[in-house]
């Protein structure tokens, strides 16, 4: 090789070798939170009608794995700990928990799946945050519940929860509000089976 091109591939190199030398350490946390399924509560009333969960819309704060923390005016993420999964999908997936459990003819399925059901749920996160030291942790959304078939608005509802951290670590900060979001999943699911009701089945039309 003649010395030009060897002085080339060299520098090439070592280029490369101080691109990759910058590139931060990848953040590995010490703990996953999820919201505990086994503390959903069915609704009181049996579930009447099929429902599509679907997932909740949020700004860019909520919509991720890590774990805001409200700080005044601002908002940081809480250290070493993070959502099992993307906050939407646990709390999408909290709600078809709890629903799950109630009694009654009626179904729920994630809204991605497409299945054919007779009403929607479409919500919004508002805040999903945890406070400083052991401030209590704080969750709301705004549902929607809407026909199906006719994109018509049937009830539309505001919930919140809240909860006490036990100290102030990360962990249990994190753990206070997981079981935050386990409550208000369980009155959006509460909120479901009471507004909704069957459908009726539909004539088949005969032919003349």
């Amino acid at each position: 090789m003649k010395k030009p091109m060897r002085a080339l591939v060299l520098a090439s190199m070592l280029t490369l070798a101080s691109c990759v030398s910058v590139l931060p350490e990848p953040i590995i946390p010490s703990a996953l939170i999820a919201p505990p399924a086994e503390r959903a509560v069915a609704p009181t009333d049996p579930l009447q009608a099929d429902v599509a969960v679907f997932m909740p819309e949020s700004s860019r704060a909520f919509a991720g794995a890590d774990i805001a923390v409200r700080d005044g005016q601002e908002l940081i993420y809480l250290s070493d700990v993070r959502w099992a999964d993307s906050a939407p999908a646990l709390l999408q997936g909290a709600v078809v928990n709890s629903l799950s459990k109630a009694n009654g003819p009626g179904r729920a399925a994630p809204g991605q799946l497409g299945a054919q059901t007779d009403y929607d749920l479409r919500w919004r996160i508002v805040d999903l945050s945890t406070g400083r030291e052991t401030s209590p942790v704080r969750v709301e959304v705004q549902v929607s519940l809407m026909d199906s078939g006719t994109r018509r608005m049937i009830a539309q509802q505001s919930f919140t929860a809240g909860a006490d951290p036990s100290e102030r670590s990360p962990r249990a900060r994190a753990a206070a509000l997981a079981l935050a979001v386990q409550k208000m999943a369980d009155d959006v699911a509460a909120f479901v089976a009471k507004t909704v009701v069957p459908k009726p089945a539909l004539t088949p039309v005969r032919p003349n």
